[in-house]
């Protein structure tokens, strides 16, 4: 079956179908997440799609549209508010395009407070124009099949991005993925308590990873709070045109001060070869992202980061999902 295109909708009312890309340019240090979301029981498809520019500057989008029950009607129209994703060729050429408004935030880091409570001109509004081509180096690691699936797959990214009068020829490196099947974005291990309660700091219940070191290797994976709320799980390697798999897969984590915002991290694993990892990554900028829950809202903040492992530099996302209550 061609997992690139739509399945069948099962009857968990939280189905749901995306399309994720992102990359890091390590000469301009510019990036890109992508998220694409079917989610037919909401009869809406959204897409979140944020360029990271320098220090802590984001160009900020989003957008949604309605959608009928049967997904099988958008294959060759994914597209929602103003992005569009169009597969080339399965599992080896994708083409991601942005034409519209955009929010340009001189620090990501606002999208925490509530909207309310955030200052007169914390956005300046933007008009983003983005054309890009992922070009898949590897193939597809899958972490599920059947009615419930998930890949993720290493590729090169080139293209332009313009935001206003300034303009940005870029070429770098990055991880898609697909996902399908029932998605909660506060269930899985998420901890009864909130992310900042008592005195040990921020406890997030997600660390989802991405990282590629040139055409060297590719890594991915996520963790989940485990026994003394240790982040523990596992992972995948593409290297050289191998694929791996990572496990005891362990991230740690540093925080700015009283803050879910994280600074560091430092993963360590083994391969299915038995080759120990160590890497060290450093938050370059912080984006986070609101997702609104029953007495609360899950933020994902979506970490730009530069890794070491050894002699290498690479380039990625450390991403952190905390369960915050209602004040």
């Amino acid at each position: 079956m061609n997992d690139e295109v739509m399945h069948a909708v099962g009857d968990d009312p939280a189905w749901s179908e995306s399309y994720y890309f992102n990359f890091v340019d390590p000469n301009t240090r510019l990036g890109m997440f992508t998220r694409m979301g079917f989610r037919p029981g909401n009869g809406w498809a959204d897409a979140l799609h944020v360029v990271y520019l320098e220090g802590k500057r984001v160009a900020f989008t989003y957008g949604r549209r309605e959608i009928g029950n049967d997904l099988s009607a958008y294959d060759g129209d994914l597209s929602a508010g103003d992005l569009t994703l169009i597969c080339e060729e399965p599992h080896r050429r994708w083409r991601i395009t942005y034409s519209g408004p955009a929010q340009d935030i001189a620090d990501a880091q606002i999208l925490l407070q509530r909207r309310k409570s955030r200052p007169q001109g914390w956005y300046e509004p933007a008009t983003l124009n983005m054309d890009l081509t992922f070009d898949c180096l590897t193939q597809p690691h899958y972490s599920g099949q059947g009615a419930r699936g998930h890949f993720e797959q290493s590729g090169h990214v080139a293209g332009t991005i313009t935001l206003n009068d300034n303009s940005w020829e870029v070429s770098g490196y990055g991880v898609r993925d697909k996902s399908w099947g029932p998605r909660d974005w506060g269930a899985g291990t998420r901890s009864s308590e909130p992310t900042m309660s008592g005195s040990s700091g921020p406890s997030p219940f997600v660390n989802w990873f991405s990282m590629n070191f040139g055409e060297h290797a590719a890594m991915g994976g996520a963790c989940g709070r485990g026994e003394n709320a240790e982040m523990v799980g596992s992972g995948w390697m593409q290297r050289d045109g191998e694929n791996l798999e990572l496990e005891n897969v362990r991230i740690t984590s540093s925080y700015q001060p009283d803050s879910i915002v994280h600074t560091g991290v430092r993963l360590t694993a083994i391969t299915s070869q038995g080759e120990e990892l160590e890497i060290e990554g450093r938050v370059l900028n912080v984006c986070p992202t609101k997702i609104a829950m029953p007495g609360g809202a899950t933020f994902v903040n979506e970490g730009l980061a530069e890794f070491r492992w050894g002699e290498r530099t690479g380039f990625g996302i450390a991403e952190h999902w905390h369960a915050v209550s209602a004040e």
